[in-house]
């Protein structure tokens, strides 16, 4: 039982640094500010964690770690490699910018003066970039598309896009999101032979758990 709860308090914390950040930057967030969010004490915040700096990063690479799956889950939503690439893609240049990728692009921000982050910033774009790999070469497999350059030059190139597009997200008056899709679209037309004309349907998506550790919470021995 205690476990469970320390486990739960430690997820607890995580999230609630995490959405800080997504609110405030990461220079917006601190041990109270957590400490208030998760509705615990100072020390409950800093108990779970060697340090507020490791609690930090936790939360970062959480928010990574959720950004990757959930679209790797939008991509395995669909089994035709067109509605999969299709979607993949409308997910990479999104209609409004979501907790975890604001955490991204915090993160991303910083990686000159605090290198502690480039690593999970690093593996971002490596399994991005894996994730496109895997959705081309299946659909080359199966016939459906005709790659006219090298595979992994494919999909390096539509992160790249995604990754230079998706700065729109943060300007409430930039309304060219349409405009950033469907020259997206276009180049992977090109690049890979097909059509990707029409909407995706709607597939689902999951956030992974953090993993439990055991410990004891000083407040519950209060």
């Amino acid at each position: 039982m205690a476990a469970a709860k320390t486990a739960q308090r430690r997820r607890d914390l995580l999230e609630a640094t995490s959405r800080i950040i997504s609110e405030r930057g990461l220079s917006g967030v601190s041990v109270r500010a957590v400490a208030e969010r998760a509705q615990v004490s100072a020390g409950s915040v800093l108990y779970h964690f060697e340090s507020f700096d490791q609690l930090v990063e936790a939360a970062v690479r959480g928010a990574i770690r959720e950004f990757i799956d959930t679209r790797r889950s939008v991509a395995e939503g669909h089994r035709d490699p067109i509605d999969r690439l299709r979607a993949t893609i409308h997910a990479g240049i999104p209609e409004r910018i979501s907790d975890d990728l604001r955490v991204v692009y915090e993160a991303s921000a910083v990686v000159r003066e605090q290198p502690r982050f480039r690593l999970d910033i690093a593996l971002l774009l490596e399994r991005q970039v894996a994730l496109y790999t895997s959705i081309i070469d299946v659909g080359v497999a199966l016939g459906a598309f005709s790659p006219r350059m090298e595979v992994p030059a494919i999909a390096a190139n539509l992160v790249a896009l995604e990754d230079a597009y998706d700065l729109y997200l943060l300007d409430p008056d930039n309304w060219q999101r349409e405009t950033y899709l469907g020259n997206t679209l276009q180049f992977a037309e090109i690049a890979l032979g097909c059509r990707l004309s029409g909407e995706p349907p709607t597939a689902s998506t999951a956030a992974p758990a953090a993993a439990p550790t055991a410990a004891t919470d000083p407040e519950e021995t209060e």
